[in-house]
């Protein structure tokens, strides 16, 4: 009876420890940064038996990417400020023009309200100095005027008198006239300094009435200006699309063009891989290639090459090129953005070969050898292998089709 106990609880016990061995692995949360990429096991696990197989191998280079737009922008503001307001969260779908953020800009329509009082100011008075030039100018047109008519008088009266007075002794006769002539052209010389006094004081208020006008365009210059950056300090959507990330807090403060977040457009996604330098040579505009998203491991995307970097870049000490992936049928591709995926690039396509899991090969120097299940027993064969395509590889002799494999 004890032994049957035993027996009982040793069984539920190997079974628990079955179950925690299934148990799903949770999945790492997607990040920017490329990580290493294992070559997936297909077929049969560790310890599995897999048989050999035949059909199409595409050998491939594998490498790190992640999901981005086509349609993506970063979000700033053109100016400095303090954040008053954020209008989204992550996450939302926005149209182009909703608002976004918004800047404290208490200061800057205080200063657009003191720069139009300036406006209107300086406006006012430039008006007031036009019109005391305008009256000047009725002044110097009469005194101008009279100057003419005083000149006229005194000639007349000099001519006059002459006529009368041809000689000293007929001065007496002449008295009159000359007279008239002494006063004709005093009222010349008063009525000539009233008129240089006139064109004096014209200049100095047109002079006034100029330096009003520029202080008029100035402020309202400045007002212009100051409404401009009032409508920098909204931040509204460059685009229709979701809202990707918001990376500040009301009341952080900012910098102009300092980026806060990021929208971007979930209809138009591409992938962006880092390739290394050695294995840029072998990618090509057009070139098929095989993605996994992060999300959605059990399903396979196709994509092409559609733009290849000139210019490599560094990331952690090495040489990358920058690779631009299209999906090949964008209506069946979850609308995901940033999330990490495993891309294989597809250099050569064989069909109708023998084909093993490439975790199956044992490597013992330059050789390579399978266990082969053979009348029930284990048996390490020598293979003779061909391209790799990852996570199956092409044998060439050793093995036959439908032939017995234990993954070691």
């Amino acid at each position: 009876m004890h032994r049957i106990t035993f027996v009982l609880g040793l069984s539920a016990l190997m079974v628990a420890l079955v179950a925690c061995d299934l148990a799903p692995t949770p999945r790492a949360v997607p990040t920017f940064a490329p990580r290493a990429t294992s070559t997936p096991v297909s077929a049969g696990g560790k310890g599995g038996i897999v048989r050999v197989t035949r059909g199409s191998l595409h050998q491939t280079i594998t490498a790190r990417g992640r999901v981005n737009s086509v349609r993506e922008s970063y979000l700033f503001f053109n100016i400095a400020g303090t954040i008053s307001k954020i209008s989204v969260a992550a996450g939302d779908q926005i149209k182009q023009g909703a608002p976004i953020a918004q800047l404290d800009a208490f200061a800057i329509e205080q200063d657009i309200n003191l720069a139009k009082y300036e406006a209107e100011r300086a406006d006012l008075l430039a008006k007031q100095q036009q019109a005391r030039v305008a009256s000047y100018d009725y002044r110097i047109e009469s005194a101008a005027s009279q100057y003419t008519r005083y000149i006229e008088i005194k000639d007349a009266a000099f001519q006059a008198y002459r006529q009368k007075a041809p000689t000293p002794a007929d001065h007496g006769r002449a008295t009159v006239e000359y007279e008239r002539f002494l006063r004709a052209e005093a009222d010349a010389l008063r009525t000539a300094a009233e008129l240089n006094t006139y064109k004096s004081d014209r200049q100095i208020y047109q002079l006034d009435a100029d330096l009003y006008v520029k202080l008029f365009q100035y402020h309202k210059g400045r007002a212009e200006t100051l409404q401009a950056r009032l409508k920098d300090a909204k931040l509204v959507a460059p685009l229709n699309g979701l809202v990707v990330s918001i990376d500040k807090n009301e009341g952080d403060p900012v910098r102009a063009f300092e980026p806060i977040g990021a929208i971007a457009d979930p209809a138009q996604l591409q992938i962006e891989v880092s390739v290394p330098e050695e294995n840029i040579l072998a990618i090509a505009l057009g070139q098929a290639t095989r993605i996994i998203l992060d999300g959605f491991p059990d399903r396979e995307f196709s994509g092409k090459v559609k733009e290849i970097a000139t210019k490599a870049a560094i990331f952690q000490g090495k040489n990358v090129y920058r690779v631009l992936i299209a999906f090949e049928n964008m209506s069946q591709v979850p609308a995901t953005l940033r999330m990490g995926a495993d891309i294989a690039f597809v250099l050569q396509a064989k069909d109708d070969v023998l084909l093993v899991p490439t975790n199956a090969l044992v490597p013992d120097g330059l050789q390579r050898y399978v266990t082969v299940l053979r009348n029930g027993k284990p048996e390490r064969v020598l293979v003779q292998v061909g391209a790799n395509g990852g996570n199956q590889t092409e044998i060439l002799a050793g093995v036959v089709e439908d032939e017995q494999i234990v993954i070691p």
